[in-house]
């Protein structure tokens, strides 16, 4: 049995927790991607890549192409039977906004409904958030107004780290961008006059893997994203939906301890996880120990570009990160138990270098190669928390289309 039609009927046995209307939108986001990645693609592909039986198939397209998602193509050759018709993404069904809220830096982007980048840009993050965001707003509408004056926009997906509320659209607490109780929805609306969803950026992490990661990993019962920027954030995907707990949500691991002699974190405590293995810690503690290279050494990518020379110093603090990042996720994995577990950030571009290291700590009496032990792998977008106010954007239609046939509803 496939992946996707299992995904599917165990989708089907939560419909008391999440309702058949999230499971319908959940199921036709699924189709939308596998669409995406195999077009053009005919229902008879989509059977046979899915394992469903041809009515169901039917039925899920047939809500796509009603809602002007996919449309029909051309048709193919016939072999003798009925002729197969393909079916496409409807890339200029809309296009998405995306802005993502970075500690040093902040980017917005463009993309078709496809999920492919138009344009994009990036500036430093200022430090007043009000004044910030509200310059933000003012850039990026002149922007569209420029360059996208006759397309149509339904939503902006924006992601910050941190603590979010996501019925207010409120950053509630960043300890590493220093803002608390920023209405960040509210403030950006007033320029762009659009729907504005906030994510905190590690969930959009592990939403950016469902959009573009291949249709293996999208189709996981369990996903955990590890996303390593200037602090750690993790994402949970299960069935095919964000895990978010509460409405301020998960994502924080990365402020559990580790070592309660360790240095001080942003959050106010000592030895947390980011605080010993982020991009920013990783950093600090490489020049701590090599003052000299100041100049030379910036950022992790810059870390990674030595290491992957043979730079012995660069090396090894490389792999001391990884072995910090492995000793977190181990945790992680022995008490949520996911399929599937995604590292993302700059470290992963030294991966030939820090797969092994993140293996050999993650393995564990508990997490048993080959039986309970999940499957590991790099992001696969360089810059996950960006991407994915993509899929946070264009998901954003199907919960409205949703909302609106519910008011029709007798």
């Amino acid at each position: 049995m496939s992946r996707l039609k299992r995904l599917t009927q165990s989708n089907s046995k939560r419909l008391e927790v999440l309702g058949v209307q999230d499971v319908r939108d959940t199921n036709e986001t699924r189709f939308l991607h596998l669409i995406r990645d195999r077009q053009p693609v005919s229902r008879t592909d989509l059977v046979r890549e899915t394992g469903l039986s041809p009515g169901t198939v039917s039925l899920v397209v047939n809500r796509l192409l009603r809602n002007g998602f996919v449309y029909q193509a051309e048709e193919a050759p016939s072999k003798g039977g009925r002729r197969a018709v393909y079916l496409q993404v409807n890339a200029e069904k809309a296009y998405a906004l995306g802005i993502s809220i970075g500690v040093h830096e902040s980017v917005y982007l463009v993309s078709d409904f496809n999920g492919r980048i138009l344009s994009q840009r990036s500036l430093l993050t200022g430090k007043e958030p009000e004044a910030f965001l509200s310059k933000l707003g003012q850039e990026i509408a002149a922007h569209l107004k420029r360059n996208y004056r006759k397309s149509q926009f339904r939503a902006a997906g924006v992601t910050a780290p941190g603590l979010v509320d996501r019925q207010q659209g409120k950053l509630v607490y960043s300890p590493n961008l220093g803002w608390t109780h920023v209405q960040v929805a509210r403030l950006l609306k007033k320029s762009l006059k659009l729907p504005v969803y906030l994510e905190n950026d590690a969930n959009a992490a592990a939403l950016s893997e469902l959009w573009y990661g291949p249709m293996e990993v999208a189709a996981a019962h369990s996903l955990l994203f590890v996303l390593v920027v200037e602090g750690i954030g993790t994402g949970f995907i299960l069935n095919g939906e964000l895990y978010i707990g509460s409405r301020i949500g998960l994502g924080g691991f990365g402020h559990m301890q580790l070592d309660s002699q360790g240095p001080p974190c942003s959050c106010g405590n000592t030895g947390c996880w980011e605080a010993l293995a982020s991009d920013d810690a990783t950093v600090a503690h490489f020049l701590q120990e090599n003052p000299g290279r100041a100049k030379e050494i910036g950022s992790v990518r810059d870390l990674v570009f030595f290491a992957l020379k043979g730079d012995k110093a660069a090396c090894g603090q490389v792999l001391r990160m990884a072995s910090l990042i492995g000793k977190g996720i181990r945790g992680l994995a022995q008490g949520l138990a996911p399929e599937v577990i995604v590292l993302g950030g700059e470290i992963t571009e030294a991966w030939p270098l820090i797969e092994p290291e993140l293996r050999k700590e993650i393995r564990s009496g508990y997490l048993i190669e080959g039986i309970s032990e999940p499957k590991l792998r790099r992001a696969s977008v360089d810059r996950p928390g960006m991407f994915g106010t993509i899929p946070l954007c264009l998901r954003s239609m199907f919960q409205n289309r949703s909302k609106r046939e519910q008011e029709v509803t007798p």
